[in-house]
């Protein structure tokens, strides 16, 4: 994250939640009161060029006429000091340039998944849906926030002494651990076309596509789908191989979200963010998603009490963006 901002009241903010495939915008508010986001707007990133060219599509289409002086910016890829080049888009952006470029006196960027873990605390029960267990997690454990998009990638929020700590890092390209022979079938497959296999390049949504034409491929059957998400629904029309990819898919996300839960010392939940859980919650529900998140040998008792949510909320990023900028703003506001 880029060095702290300061502010005075009231003043208005840029925040923005650059993925993969989709920039998403809004307006802050910031007062005494604390952060009040209004307009939000989802636009396709692949229509311009840079996210500058983007945030300036969301201005103008909103018709905005106050003048924004701050900037937090999360971003589906790895921030360092204030620069990141976005993981599965071609955009490199800088808070200095974000800066100059949309005439701010102050820009901040952090991590997509960061963001979303910002906003843990902030999600009502209604912005959640539950996988597995109604059960409450331990009081005050932290919450992991695991996110299967266009990319994966995964943060952590707990407080300490008092103070909201958030951590993370680029989880989605450590190495994907096989557990049985189909899933080292299916690594041993794609071993040679990536180098190594990942866990993005199975949970996400250009990974279920990975999936689906490695299951295609052992059964020498031609693929019928050319992207992700046509693949759950030719699955619920009955196509045998779609829906093993899909409960396939569903399995490896609760493994993987079990094994974080472990890494992260996640007591009080796991939260699936990302564009691909909310359109499988029928099949997250069915019980593989659960089964795995669970199969952790002599920590299957400590996984078992953990609860599993998905994130239902559009734009729970752009609301831990608010929160992550009011934290840098504090006693300023």
């Amino acid at each position: 994250m880029s060095t702290r901002l300061k502010t005075s009241p009231i003043r208005f903010a840029l925040l923005g939640d650059l993925g993969g495939t989709h920039a998403r915008f809004a307006i802050a508010e910031i007062g005494p009161g604390g952060v009040m986001l209004r307009d939000p707007m989802s636009i396709k990133a692949a229509g311009h060029q840079t996210a500058e060219h983007a945030a300036m599509a969301y201005m103008a289409a909103i018709g905005l006429r106050e003048r924004i002086s701050l900037a937090m910016i999360a971003c589906a890829g790895p921030v360092t000091e204030d620069r990141v080049a976005l993981t599965n888009l071609d955009w490199t952006l800088t808070a200095t340039g974000l800066r100059a470029r949309l005439g701010l006196d102050q820009a901040a960027l952090i991590n997509d998944l960061e963001a979303v873990a910002w906003a843990a605390p902030e999600l009502a029960d209604s912005d959640l849906h539950t996988i597995g267990p109604q059960i409450p997690g331990a009081p005050g454990g932290a919450i992991a926030v695991v996110g299967a998009g266009t990319g994966f990638n995964a943060a952590s929020w707990r407080r300490v002494d008092g103070r909201e700590v958030v951590l993370v890092g680029e989880g989605g390209h450590a190495s994907f651990a096989a557990a049985d022979p189909l899933e080292m079938e299916v690594v041993r497959r794609l071993t040679p076309r990536f180098g190594r296999v990942s866990v993005e390049r199975l949970v996400s949504g250009p990974g279920m596509l990975n999936l689906y034409r490695t299951l295609c491929e052992i059964e020498a059957v031609t693929p019928a789908c050319a992207r992700p998400d046509q693949i759950p629904v030719l699955a619920r029309t009955g196509d045998r191989l779609a829906r093993s990819t899909v409960i396939l898919f569903c399995g490896l996300l609760g493994a993987v979200a079990g094994d974080l839960a472990l890494t992260l010392g996640a007591r009080g939940g796991v939260l699936i963010g990302g564009g691909m859980a909310p359109g499988l919650l029928p099949e997250l529900e069915a019980g593989e998603f659960r089964r795995r998140f669970e199969a952790k040998g002599r920590f299957q008792s400590h996984l078992a009490a953990i609860p599993t949510r998905v994130i239902l909320h559009p734009h729970a990023a752009l609301v831990g963006a608010g929160r992550a900028l009011l934290a840098q703003v504090g006693e300023g506001v």
